[in-house]
């Protein structure tokens, strides 16, 4: 099985308007109210959901501004269609044939708006069409009820604001001022006498200015909630997107903090073995006191210092690699007793040079987990580096292996110097350069356990530290368990 260290970017502005709009939503939720009306309210917002995901086009929602507007129009063309069905057939029961047939059309038009917007993609266009049909509509029905002295002209009056938000910019302003010149058409007619026809039966007409009005304010107090409603959840996208800004801003001064604090190791690490590789390089070209066995010490002394700008430049490179989901993972069943032995046997000089032994307690061999034995390797061999470093001279160093209810544990302790609290905070960071130091003149990068976290993770595991100042340190991993392969419980 094959895994990654790290996933690829995903579309992260797509992420936060998708977040955004469910926390609205669920901001939008008034305390459930129990019988009809709660019902009326759950299905009228399946609908408006329903109809904004219909209509409203596709990626629109990652532009903050127009999504509003869109959504805002989607509102207007349902709501304006369910009042037109409302007032057509008042009108009809009443006998208003005239203002039934003008209201259809217009409802009709109005309805269709949210789908012309879905169709061109335009907000412009939709908007600018539910104008139109507002401007041509109120200003028929002024005509024919009674210009300003009928209801029609307050709805008329109404067109303005809904042009501002509806349609943005200059046009919004024309609409505007046609919407002021009809206006002004009907009052000079009733000025002079000339008063627009009534085509409805007169006893019905209180009954008709009232339904006007109380339908016109019912309408602009809606149509203010579909707003206010928008301008909430708009507002609450842009808080969602500077609080991403500010966190990218974060992350990027993260970034160029470990690029400077690279640059550092690097330039560091690197400068001192090349001056090595340098100085002795130039004496065997001089041919100084120049032997056979003094050119072999002066190569030894080459070749450790080349060793280590190695390993300083592989650990970068891994490093890397893991961030960028670059270093996959071979994840299979493997014996960590056995790793940790080949680890172990591959110190032994090492230690030997200091004095320090390495004590083995525990069943090593079999211990079967999930793993990478790469990786695994990789984490033993760094653990167990870290504990000869920081060890005296003549000290001990002690591997201890264990199952545990979720996996099996490896620790490797030391007597060395032990780490602080605060060290201990930062411990798995990259480049983090500890208080206490390698007891043998040892390099140390700060890369080294970074690179433990971050494969033991990936591995579903874990690493931790335990330690007092003055008191050495324990470094425990935790792989999960497996099954014995069938060969090896067979035999």
């Amino acid at each position: 099985m094959t895994t990654g260290l790290a996933a690829s970017p995903k579309n992260e502005t797509a992420d936060l308007l998708r977040m955004t709009d469910d926390s609205t939503a669920r901001e939008d939720e008034a305390p459930r109210t129990p019988g009809l009306l709660n019902r009326l309210r759950t299905r009228a917002k399946a609908v408006r959901d329903a109809a904004m995901e219909l209509c409203v086009p596709a990626g629109m929602e990652r532009d903050t501004e127009p999504y509003r507007r869109a959504r805002l129009i989607t509102g207007f063309g349902l709501l304006g269609f369910v009042f037109g069905c409302f007032y057509a057939g008042f009108y009809l029961v009443i006998g208003h044939v005239w203002g039934a047939s003008i209201i259809i059309v217009c409802s009709l038009g109005v309805a269709c708006a949210p789908f012309v917007l879905r169709a061109t993609g335009s907000i412009r266009f939709a908007g600018n069409m539910l104008t139109l049909i507002l401007l041509l509509g109120f200003g028929s029905l002024c005509g024919i009820e009674g210009g300003v002295r009928g209801h029609a002209i307050g709805w008329l009056a109404a067109v303005p604001l809904c042009a501002l938000l509806l349609v943005a910019g200059p046009e919004a302003v024309v609409w505007c001022f046609l919407s002021v010149v009809v206006t002004v058409f009907y009052v000079v007619l009733d000025l002079n006498g000339l008063r627009a026809p009534i085509l409805y039966p007169e006893r019905w007409h209180q009954l008709v200015t009232a339904a006007g009005y109380v339908g016109l304010t019912t309408f602009m107090s809606v149509l203010g909630v579909i707003f206010e409603g928008g301008r909430r959840r708009a507002f609450a996208r842009m808080e969602r997107a500077h609080d991403s800004v500010s966190e990218m801003n974060v992350q990027l001064k993260k970034l160029d903090a470990e690029k400077n604090e690279f640059l550092g190791v690097a330039a560091h690490d690197l400068k001192n073995p090349l001056n090595i590789v340098m100085g002795f390089a130039e004496l065997i070209a001089a041919g100084r006191n120049s032997s056979s066995e003094r050119d072999r010490e002066d190569a030894r002394y080459i070749i450790q210092a080349a060793d280590r700008m190695i390993s300083l430049i592989t650990q970068l490179l891994d490093v890397n690699a893991i961030e960028q989901g670059r270093f996959p993972l071979e994840i299979e069943v493997c014996d960590l007793g056995a790793i940790s032995g080949r680890v172990a046997e591959g110190f032994a000089a090492g230690a030997e040079k200091k004095h320090i032994s390495i004590y083995a307690a525990g069943p090593l061999t079999p211990a079967w987990v999930h793993a990478d034995p790469k990786a695994a390797w990789r984490i033993l061999d760094n653990l167990l580096s870290n504990a000869i470093k920081y060890s005296p001279l003549g000290g001990d160093v002690f591997v201890r292996m264990r199952n545990s209810p979720d996996g099996v544990v490896w620790e490797v302790q030391d007597q060395g110097a032990g780490i602080s609290e605060e060290d201990q905070g930062r411990l798995f960071q990259k480049f983090t350069k500890l208080g206490t130091r390698p007891t043998g003149g040892e390099s140390s990068n700060g890369l080294g356990l970074s690179i433990v976290k971050m494969l033991a993770v990936a591995m579903h595991g874990t690493v931790e530290c335990r330690s007092r100042a003055g008191e050495g340190a324990t470094f425990a991993v935790r792989l999960p368990t497996a099954e014995a392969p069938v060969q090896q419980a067979a035999g």
